[in-house]
Parts: C-alpha cells; structure tokens; sequence
C-alpha cells in the first residue's frame, strides 16, 4: 500500500511564491492497495488534481470511494471540480459521520447551487451516494478495511485507521487534543469550564484514538498549529506536532506525518518545523516527516519517499 498527498493545508487554499515547495492546496490523500484499488480521504482542493489523474488513468467509468473527516469547507472544496464526477456511468459513494452524514446530500448540494457554481449536484453525469460512518463500526472497501475514530472537533470529526496489504495507515484530522476543550455541535468562543463529565468523555476519546492506533505503520495528524498559537486558539479544534507526538509514542506508532498545514506557514516556517519536529520524533523513536504536496509513502515499507 502507498499514500499520495494532493492537499497538506488547513483552513483554506494558499497557492503562491511562499508555499511552493509544501503546496497551498487543501486536505486530501490518496491511497492505493498493492493491487490497485483506490480510496480517496477528503476532498478538499487537492482533489482536483487527483481527480485528473484518475480521468486519464481510466479505461472505463470507475466507482470512487470518499472517506470525509467531517465537511467544513476546506474538506469538501475539491467535490465540484472533481472531474471523475463528469463522465457518464461513473459512482461516487462519500462516506461521513452520522452528525454530518444526516446533512450531507444538502451540505454537497448546497456548494453547487446555482448561486455558487454553474452545474448543480443533481446534474452531474456521475451517481453520488451518500453513506454513514460510526467510530469502532468498521468496514470493508475493496482491499481496504477502515476503522472510523471520532476526534474532537466543533460539529464532529472522524479520523480513519485503513489496514490492507499487511500494514496500516491512519488519517487523524482534524481534532483539538483531549485536556481543555470538548467540542460538541457548536463553536465554542472561549474555553469553558469543562464538567466532570466532560472530563470523562475527553479520556475515553483519547484512550479510544490511542488504543486504535496501537501499532500503526504510519499517522497523518492534524497538526495545524505551533504550540504558542494553540494557546491563542484552543477553540478551533486543532493540534500540534508535540500533542501528535505524544499520541503516536503512546500508540507505539512507527512514523508520524505532519499535515493540515496552518495557511499562514510558508516555506521557510515549515522547514524550520519539519527540522524541529524530526529531532524530536528521533528522541522519542519515531520517523517523523512533514507532508508536502505530490508526496508519496509506501506504508509498511523502508522504501524511499518519493
């Protein structure tokens, strides 16, 4: 199995003279079975590009399969531009959490209303299909079996733990981390006492991301934020690289990837970041590398990063 990152930012697009070299495009990750299958996470606008390739790439209609961490804006910006999603006889099945999932034909629907884009969802040639996801209820997409992970973020999000091919891979974005704010279904503007029971679901959140990522090749994590940013800015439901650490050593995990990058990091910023954080990953025992646009992993393997 191999994963290609399309979109490493957060937030929203940045493409420009500052972010050549990481991207400014918006989260979205592409990964392929050792027989070819295809699954795609997020739809933000990297997926534009992917979806590019999989249209050149492509003898016949395919079926595409869209695993959402949740559908803030920068998430789904890439679905109207998907180009699969303009040939005739192709399926896409998008896959969210139940909290989203309930809305999420209106949400796809409301981005390509005749107000904010030429050609409405309903028009397109290709079948959309809109699918559930509960955390610990797993599944099976062709050569790859998920496990959903609910994360701590305003409105819900979902992080995915993907097996295939012998080893595995986990997508953790976006989520605050599990001491001082619990996000529920709405936008907290300050950090409010928690409550004991606050406190109680924080944990069991956290043991739960811990234990399902027990032994993970590879995490991609959310770590949107600097530390001196994130206590300016607990409430919008980001990490940083210190908190993923923290995780992944507890998960014994092997290599942690840096990603949804803060817009406001240019080049320069995000080599001192990925300097920084690959000294303290050694510390520790893990691999720690820093997302980039076009970059490609092989999960389970020692092989070179291309």
């Amino acid at each position: 199995m191999q994963i290609t990152f399309w979109g490493v930012r957060g937030s929203y697009p940045v493409p420009g003279a500052a972010t050549v070299r990481y991207g400014g495009q918006t989260s979205c990750v592409e990964a392929r079975s050792a027989g070819g299958d295809c699954l795609i996470v997020d739809a933000g606008t990297g997926m534009r590009a992917l979806g590019n390739k999989l249209v050149r790439e492509a003898n016949a209609p395919m079926h595409h399969h869209v695993l959402l961490s949740h559908v803030h804006w920068d998430h789904i910006q890439g679905l109207p531009f998907f180009s699969p999603a303009y040939v005739p006889g192709t399926k896409i099945s998008v896959y969210a959490l139940l909290t989203a999932a309930d809305e999420l034909h209106q949400v796809i629907g409301g981005i390509t209303r005749h107000e904010f884009f030429p050609m409405p969802l309903e028009a397109v040639p290709a079948q959309f299909e809109f699918h559930q996801v509960e955390p610990g209820v797993d599944f099976t997409l062709g050569a790859f079996h998920i496990t959903p992970i609910a994360l701590n973020h305003p409105f819900g999000s979902v992080g995915y733990r993907i097996d295939c091919d012998g080893s595995s891979w986990a997508y953790v974005s976006d989520t605050a981390p599990f001491t001082e704010v619990l996000h529920k279904q709405h936008f907290l503007s300050g950090v409010e006492q928690l409550s004991d029971d606050d406190r109680v679901a924080l944990a069991a959140m956290r043991e739960a991301l811990v234990r399902r990522l027990a032994g993970v090749d590879t995490v991609v994590y959310d770590t949107h934020f600097l530390p001196d940013e994130y206590a300016r800015f607990p409430h919008y439901g980001h990490s940083t690289p210190d908190q993923a650490l923290e995780i992944c050593a507890e998960a014994k995990v092997r290599r942690l990837v840096l990603y949804h990058h803060a817009p406001s990091h240019g080049d320069e910023q995000m080599d001192r970041i990925a300097a920084d954080y690959l000294g303290k990953g050694a510390a520790v025992g893990i691999d720690v590398l820093t997302s980039f646009e076009g970059m490609t992993l092989p999960i389970g393997d020692e092989g070179t990063l291309i």
